[in-house]
């Protein structure tokens, strides 16, 4: 694989999935145990490389119909949460909740969805880039992507785990994860 092919897939990993750091960063800030932790890092992996597969079965001319289109629709798995997290937030606003909303939602079927929903428009760029390489090139451009997202996790965790973000999301979190999500749902959707 050439040096050019390898900046190329980072560029394009880079250009697709910097929204992704966003709602990773939502994601860690709302886990609160190991398994939620494990469904974040399962759900973004699975995410990209459903992604991956779907743009890679297209530009072959496996599947003839294009899923950018339905793909939006899974902008309602985090509209719905935000909107839940939001009226949870303002039935209990005047007392301490034991636990915040959006933390009893991070799952392997929410993160997969979040990541495949958000990365919907990363099909329009990934089926071009992929209908020019060979399956030899398309192997190492999967193991950049591979590693861009273990990258990706990495630096959303660490944000997360930051004083300046942990203090700014026990101020706010509990009324701006709900309001981040339903603003990343309605991206998504529309």
């Amino acid at each position: 694989m050439s040096l050019s092919l390898v900046l190329t897939s980072i560029g394009i990993f880079f250009v697709t999935d910097t929204d992704d750091l966003v709602v990773l960063l939502l994601l860690w800030l709302a886990a609160r145990n190991r398994r939620q932790s494990r469904a974040i890092i399962s759900g973004q992996y699975l995410g990209i490389v459903t992604l991956i597969a779907a743009s890679w079965l297209i530009s072959r001319g496996v599947l003839h119909f294009n899923i950018a289109h339905w793909t939006h629709w899974l902008g309602l798995v985090p509209f719905l949460l935000g909107v839940s997290g939001l009226v949870s937030w303002w039935s209990t606003r005047h007392r301490q909740p034991a636990l915040p909303p959006l933390a009893r939602t991070v799952s392997l079927p929410v993160v997969w969805s979040l990541t495949v929903g958000n990365g919907g428009d990363n099909l329009s760029i990934y089926i071009p880039f992929f209908t020019r390489l060979t399956a030899v090139e398309f192997g190492g451009v999967l193991s950049v992507f591979l590693l861009m997202i273990g990258l990706w996790i990495l630096i959303s965790h660490r944000l997360a785990r930051s004083t300046a973000a942990t203090a700014f999301f026990a101020r706010f979190g509990a009324w701006l994860s709900p309001l981040l999500f339903i603003a990343v749902g309605l991206l998504i959707l529309f």
